[in-house]
């Protein structure tokens, strides 16, 4: 990553910290798939607040663009949150899976964010005796577990 995107990041984000009265540190990784901004210590963002998250990253990938026509993907999380969130819906897939070869019924969850259905789809793609798929569009999509 190169150090003026990364700095183009920070003081966009302490500026719009500084306006609404809040602090963080910024913890910034480049992964495959773009970059992850981490906000740690960001009250307004610790929790379950997944559509304040997506807009800071539109914002910010805004910003990039107009400033270094740059098409970076990014990603943003508060206190890794959706790191844990991850783990936790992939042991929930596999407990899931379990019940659907039990039971022999598919299980429909609810309207999920996208990273979280990859979560479920790759915890269930070593599962041989059930399946996983994605229906619905938008903000309804979801993940149907069924057995293989």
């Amino acid at each position: 990553m190169e150090p003026r995107i990364a700095e183009a990041i920070e003081n966009l984000l302490h500026g719009l910290f500084e306006i609404a009265g809040e602090t963080a540190h910024l913890h910034i990784q480049e992964r495959e798939d773009g970059l992850w901004v981490d906000l740690q210590g960001a009250r307004v963002f610790v929790g379950e607040n997944q559509a304040a998250l997506r807009a800071l990253a539109h914002l910010i990938e805004i910003h990039l663009r107009r400033s270094f026509d740059s098409d970076l993907h990014i990603h943003v999380d508060a206190d890794g949150y959706r790191e844990r969130r991850q783990a936790a819906l992939r042991e929930l897939a596999l407990k899931l899976a379990e019940e659907v070869v039990r039971e022999r019924k598919s299980i429909v969850l609810d309207p999920m964010e996208a990273y979280e259905r990859k979560a479920i789809h790759e915890a269930l793609s070593q599962v041989t005796s059930a399946r996983s798929r994605s229906e619905g569009s938008g903000e309804e999509r979801r993940v149907i577990i069924e057995p293989a």
